[in-house]
């Protein structure tokens, strides 16, 4: 965890040095919301849950993928460079109705993104982006065999690229689409209150990302 604060003191100190750097005065600052798709690897769960459906005659859905939403904050520091901040909660979670039980490894995501956007005329933009993230998971194991649910938690840092869009509908007002790829397998722990614990296994958050927004923008002076 502190190896992890320590690489984040330092992300945020660089972009604090090349915002204002990249920035010129026609910079723009606005915000995004957007609705996404995330693919799951999830390898050590999904063998786990394999597991637990061949012993326990337990029906567990493999856990694979699902929709979510998104916000954030966005800058264009010049016409070929963007930046942006976002929070994006990942929703994973599966039952099995035969035993009862619930696995859930929901997470929290922060992350930003720097693109590069090439020339366009026209107020459709296209560019490439690359970014870091960080993931904090606060899931929970329900069973009634459990007198109470145990929590799964654990955080780390991840990485993501991107092919991007943006599409001015009027000054102000764009649309925005993303797709590309994440990277972030997430070591867990499923009992944080007792260290001995502490398992090798990870909860890979890895896969697809696909994006739909919308983005408004501050009015500046020219």
């Amino acid at each position: 965890m502190r190896n992890d604060r320590r690489c984040w003191v330092l992300v945020f100190a660089l972009v604090a040095v090349l915002a204002p750097a990249m920035a010129s005065a026609d910079a723009t600052v606005g915000a995004e919301v957007y609705g996404a798709f995330n693919r799951y690897a999830m390898d050590d769960v999904n063998d786990a849950i394999a597991a637990a459906n061949t012993a326990n005659s337990s029906n567990f859905d493999k856990l694979t993928g699902g929709l979510t939403l998104g916000a954030g904050l966005r800058m264009w520091a010049n016409p070929n460079w963007a930046l942006s901040a976002t929070w994006e909660p990942l929703f994973l979670e599966t039952e099995s109705v035969a035993t009862s039980e619930k696995w859930n490894l929901d997470a929290n995501s922060f992350q930003f993104t720097a693109a590069r956007f090439f020339p366009s005329v026209t107020r459709a933009r296209y560019g490439i982006g690359a970014g870091i993230g960080y993931y904090s998971i606060s899931g929970q194991l329900e069973s009634p065999s459990l007198a109470s649910p145990q929590k799964v938690e654990g955080s780390g840092a991840g990485f993501h690229f991107m092919g991007l869009g943006e599409w001015q509908m009027s000054p102000g007002f764009s649309f925005t689409a993303g797709a590309g790829y994440r990277i972030a397998d997430i070591e867990v722990k499923d009992d944080p209150a007792t260290p001995a614990n502490e398992s090798s296994n990870t909860a890979n958050y890895s896969g697809f990302l696909g994006r739909v927004g919308l983005a408004f923008y501050l009015p500046h002076n020219k």
